[in-house]
C-alpha cells in the first residue's frame, strides 16, 4: 500500500480532518499575510531606527492574542455553531482595533496605519454582508477618533489637535467612502448569489419538468423511451435477460366517472408512491401515457419478472385511499422479455397484447406475452 505523503498528518493536525473545518480553518491561515506584513514592516522600521523594538513587541503580541484565539475556535470546529464560522466580524474589528492601538503608538508614522485598516476592511467584504461592512467601517473610524481625542487631550505638545485632526479628517473620511465602495460591491455579491441560486433552481426545475411527470413524479415517456433503448443496446453485448411491463390501471374512466378526476388523479398517483419504493435500484418505472406505466426491469427472466410484478400487484389492490374510501385501485401487466434484435417498438407491442390478453380474461392479473420470432437480417431480406 502506498503511504501517505509526510505532510498529510500535519496537515491534519493543523487544519483537521473535516473539510468544511479545514477549508474554514484555511481561511482564517489566509490572514496571517497581513499579520506578517505589519510585523516585518515594523522590524524592518526597528532596523532603521524608526521605531522603538517596545512598541514592536506591544503590537506583535496584540496581533497574537487577536489570531491565535480565533484560529483555535475555528479551528476546534466550535465556531460551527455561529453563522459566519469564519467569525470574519469580530476578527476583522479586533484587528482593526489593534491598528488603532498602533495609531497611538507609532508617532509620526501613524497615517500609515489607515492603509491597514483599509484592507482588513477590502478583505472582509467578501464574506460580510452589506451593513456589516458598513458597520466595520464606521467603528474603525469611531475607534480612530477616540484615539485621536486621547492623543490630543492627554499630550497636546507631541500630538497638536490641529495635526491630529487633520489626519483623522483625511484618513477617516477616506475609510468611509471605503466602506460604502465595500458595501456597494458586498450589495453586488449578495445579488449576484441569490441570482445564482434562483438560476440554479431554475434549471433543477425545467430538468424536472423535462424529465418527469408532474403529476405521479415519474419519469415521463421521452425518459422511459431513451433508458429502454440503452437497455436494450447493453443486452446486446452482455447477453443479459430484460424484461418490460406494461401496467394498465383496470377501470379507470370509471373511477373518473364515480368519484371525480381529482380522484382519479389520487389513484395515480397513489400507484406511484406505493409501487416505486418496492422497485429495486436498477428498475425504472415511468408513466407511459393516461393511466398506462412502463417498467423496465433489468436482469429478470420473464418467469422473476412475473414474480415481482404479483408482488407489486397485490401491494396495489390493499392500498386505502384516505379521502376515497370506496376506491379501490387493481392493474392488468403485460410482461415481455427481450429477444435478440427486437426493437423497443416490438418489444411495447408484444406487452400491450399481453395486457390486452389479461384484461380480456378478468383485469387484475398479469400475462406473459408469447415469445414472438424476431427475424434476423437475412431472413428480412429474403
Amino acid at each position: 500500500m502506498k503511504s501517505s505523503p509526510w505532510y498529510s498528518p500535519l496537515a491534519d493536525w493543523a487544519l483537521g480532518q473535516h473539510p468544511v473545518t479545514r477549508r474554514h480553518t484555511l481561511q482564517v491561515l489566509g490572514t496571517l499575510q497581513m499579520y506578517a506584513v505589519s510585523i516585518g514592516i515594523q522590524l524592518h522600521s526597528v532596523y532603521l531606527g524608526l521605531l522603538d523594538r517596545h512598541i514592536v513587541e506591544v503590537l506583535t503580541l496584540y496581533c497574537a492574542l487577536t489570531f491565535i484565539p480565533v484560529f483555535a475556535l475555528v479551528r476546534s470546529g466550535w465556531s460551527q455553531r455561529l453563522r459566519d464560522p469564519v467569525m470574519t466580524f469580530p476578527h476583522a474589528l479586533a484587528a482593526n482595533a489593534g491598528c488603532v492601538l498602533a495609531f497611538g503608538l507609532l508617532g509620526e508614522h501613524r497615517g500609515n496605519v489607515m492603509i491597514l485598516i483599509g484592507l482588513t476592511i477590502v478583505a472582509s467584504m467578501f464574506r460580510l454582508k452589506p451593513a456589516r461592512v458598513l458597520t466595520l467601517g464606521m467603528l474603525s473610524v469611531g475607534m480612530l477618533a477616540v484615539a485621536s481625542l486621547a492623543m490630543s487631550w492627554s499630550d497636546p505638545v507631541r500630538y497638536p489637535a490641529t495635526k491630529t485632526w487633520a489626519i483623522l479628517v483625511v484618513g477617516g473620511s477616506t475609510l468611509l467612502m471605503l466602506s460604502i465602495v465595500a458595501k456597494w460591491i458586498s450589495d453586488i455579491g449578495v445579488r449576484l448569489g441569490r441570482q445564482t441560486r434562483d438560476l440554479a433552481e431554475a434549471v433543477r426545475t425545467v430538468e424536472q419538468m423535462a424529465t418527469t411527470d408532474v403529476l405521479t413524479g415519474l419519469l415521463n415517456r421521452r425518459v422511459m423511451t431513451d433508458l429502454a433503448e440503452a437497455e436494450l443496446k447493453l443486452i446486446e453485448r452482455s447477453g443479459a435477460p430484460l424484461c418490460v411491463a406494461l401496467i394498465d390501471l383496470d377501470h379507470f374512466k370509471d373511477i373518473n366517472d364515480r368519484f371525480g378526476h381529482h380522484a382519479g388523479d389520487t389513484a395515480l398517483k397513489g400507484f406511484a408512491q406505493c409501487t416505486a419504493p418496492q422497485l429495486r435500484q436498477v428498475d425504472k418505472l415511468g408513466r407511459w401515457g393516461g393511466e398506462e406505466f412502463l417498467l423496465l426491469l433489468p436482469q429478470l427472466s420473464q418467469t422473476e419478472a412475473w414474480t415481482a410484478l404479483e408482488r407489486l400487484r397485490q401491494t396495489v389492490e390493499t392500498q386505502i385511499f384516505q379521502d376515497h374510501a370506496l376506491m379501490q385501485l387493481t392493474f392488468s401487466a403485460g410482461i415481455a422479455q427481450a429477444l435478440p434484435g427486437e426493437s423497443l417498438e416490438q418489444l411495447v407491442d408484444r406487452a400491450d397484447q399481453a395486457v390486452y390478453e389479461a384484461k380480456r380474461t378478468g383485469r387484475n392479473r398479469c400475462v406473459i406475452a408469447n415469445l414472438a420470432h424476431v427475424p434476423d437480417e437475412a431472413e428480412a431480406q429474403a
